[in-house]
């Protein structure tokens, strides 16, 4: 009896050194989801950005934490105002970002909207927002009148 309990008190003692060993650091997860849109001055320009807590680092994407509705519908109202001409990424290559619907719905083709502008503008074309691709793309202003970089 004590074999098996010794045996049995090793393998949850393995088990738990194992959980402990393989789960990440918050620090890796990397940003928390885009929860609200802010006004922030570059260049003299008043843009929209996505942010979290204040903080413009937040991502968005469609395996990610779903953001805020009303924060997708207003990112996807940038992406097809300030890159209406593109054609988004496949599988929806035929069709424009300028035709996105904003339904506040992070979808595939929010993503292939997303893509397509990733990869016109540098940015890893992987599909989700977060600091690097807001450093590359431009946002629509405050007033809705123009496109701006971050």
């Amino acid at each position: 009896m004590k074999g098996i309990l010794r045996k049995s008190v090793i393998g949850l003692a393995a088990v738990a050194v194992g959980a402990v060993t393989f789960a990440a650091p918050a620090s890796a997860l990397g940003p928390a989801p885009c929860s609200a849109m802010a006004s922030i001055i570059r260049s003299g320009h008043n843009i929209l950005v996505p942010v979290t807590k204040g903080s413009p680092s937040c991502q968005m994407g469609r395996t990610y934490a779903v953001a805020n509705e009303k924060v997708v519908s207003q990112f996807q109202v940038g992406l097809k105002s300030c890159y209406p001409s593109l054609n988004m990424a496949s599988p929806y290559s035929d069709e424009k970002v300028g035709s996105l619907v904003a339904d506040g719905s992070f979808g595939p083709r929010t993503e292939a909207a997303l893509k397509a502008v990733q990869r016109y503008t540098g940015a890893a074309d992987d599909g989700i927002y977060g600091p690097n691709t807001r450093d590359h793309i431009k946002f629509l202003d405050a007033d809705r009148r123009g496109c701006h970089a971050y």
